[in-house]
């Protein structure tokens, strides 16, 4: 991956914490969604189990109370945040209160049945909202970072410079949801496709205890049924208003305040549904590549073979950058009295193989020594700031 320069996009359940992307779902709506609610559970009950061997007039019986049911269901809710956890209780409920005389007892009994496997089983795999998290740091010198992600310091970190809070990833593909300015006439107007590259933007992770919140109709309201009319009116965008907005676009971006360390700042796949992990694999262009950072157990051999690699990565893609790119070599430090590092510069990437060294044989690598008093400068100026010293200011 360094060598291609490229980052993974990894799905909640390939990270580290096991509450990755998981909200806390409600359900809050008016009176039509919950019936509409009601019709889709009844709907899966009569269509998508044993109950497709049944007579005509029995399915038509169960429908029938989709209405009556779903009113049930607003007057236990009522206007508050109503956890789906306890959609499996107050369905069986409203069932027993409107089917009661209108379904024979082993009907009534057996609909129950097959509602409540449903909104236990196939209800939370319908919510599910496939995210791929690419994740970055603003902290370059922790020690617990170091240990957990970089092989007890034997490893490297990779730094990347962005001067609009975004990153412009590429593929092979056309697998890049995104939008394009273009022109229509005289009028200059989006265009939306699916491309080979796309500026993602880097957002902040919010740390905390609590998950956040989100109205699970938002995510159900397009599967629901709707008659010819209805589509042609747009009902089914139009119910969207009829559900309170919650915090679904957290999802992804809040975690247990005892990450808050990591200073995390992600960027996420621009694509939907569900992609095998090859497909989630994406290079960073150049123009925010800035270097890499050696770790203080980093072998010399590991050095030389990451040097080579970036200088085999910068090769290849030359033609993405139309001006000199300079890519830059820096190592972390342990500090004598805490448990801290400084960053140091090491050089930069020559464009010569046969370049002298300080790993002890000929590398593409251009010592700090050997640089103009500019570039040199440039150097640790960017080690300050890595090291915390003016990080505000160098956003990687």
């Amino acid at each position: 991956m360094l060598r291609r320069g490229e980052v993974y996009f990894a799905s909640p359940g390939e990270l580290n914490d096991a509450s990755e992307c998981r909200p806390r779902f409600i359900l809050k709506g008016s009176e039509e969604l919950w019936q509409r609610l009601a019709q889709f559970v009844l709907e899966h009950v009569c269509f998508c189990s044993r109950y497709v061997q049944r007579r005509k007039e029995e399915i038509q019986q169960i429908l029938d109370l989709s209405n009556a049911v779903g009113h049930q269901l607003k007057k236990i809710a009522g206007n508050r945040d109503f956890g789906i956890e306890s959609l499996n209780p107050a369905f069986f409920k409203a069932m027993q209160f409107c089917g009661t005389g209108k379904l024979q007892p082993d009907l009534l009994r057996a609909t129950e049945d097959s509602a409540r496997n449903f909104i236990e089983q196939g209800l939370p795999r319908l919510l599910l909202d496939e995210k791929y998290i690419a994740s970055f740091a603003l902290n370059a010198t922790n020690p617990t970072m170091w240990g957990h992600y970089a092989d007890a310091e034997k490893g490297f970190v990779r730094v990347f410079e962005t001067g609009d809070g975004k990153v412009q990833v590429l593929s092979d593909h056309n697998i890049l949801h995104g939008t394009r300015p273009s022109k229509m006439g005289n009028m200059d107007v989006t265009e939306i496709g699916i491309y080979k590259d796309e500026h993602l933007e880097l957002k902040t992770v919010k740390y905390g205890k609590k998950l956040p919140k989100v109205n699970a109709f938002h995510r159900l309201i397009h599967q629901f049924s709707y008659t010819k009319q209805e589509d042609r009116y747009d009902v089914p965008l139009n119910l969207g208003g009829d559900a309170e907005e919650k915090k679904e676009h957290l999802i992804g971006l809040v975690k247990d305040s005892g990450w808050r360390y990591e200073k995390e700042i992600r960027a996420f796949f621009p694509g939907h549904g569900s992609l095998l992990p090859d497909a989630r694999i994406l290079r960073i262009s150049l123009e925010n590549v800035k270097g890499i950072i050696f770790g203080p157990k980093m072998s010399l051999e590991n050095k030389a073979r990451a040097v080579l690699c970036c200088y085999l990565m910068k090769t290849a893609r030359r033609s993405e950058i139309n001006t000199e790119h300079e890519f830059s070599f820096f190592e972390a430090q342990q500090a004598l009295d805490e448990f801290d590092f400084a960053i140091r510069p090491v050089g930069i990437l020559a464009g010569s193989y046969f370049s002298d060294s300080c790993f002890g044989q000929s590398l593409p690598l251009k010592q700090l020594r050997e640089l103009d008093e500019a570039t040199a400068a440039r150097l640790h100026l960017a080690a300050d700031m890595m090291a915390g010293r003016k990080q505000q200011q160098y956003p990687y």
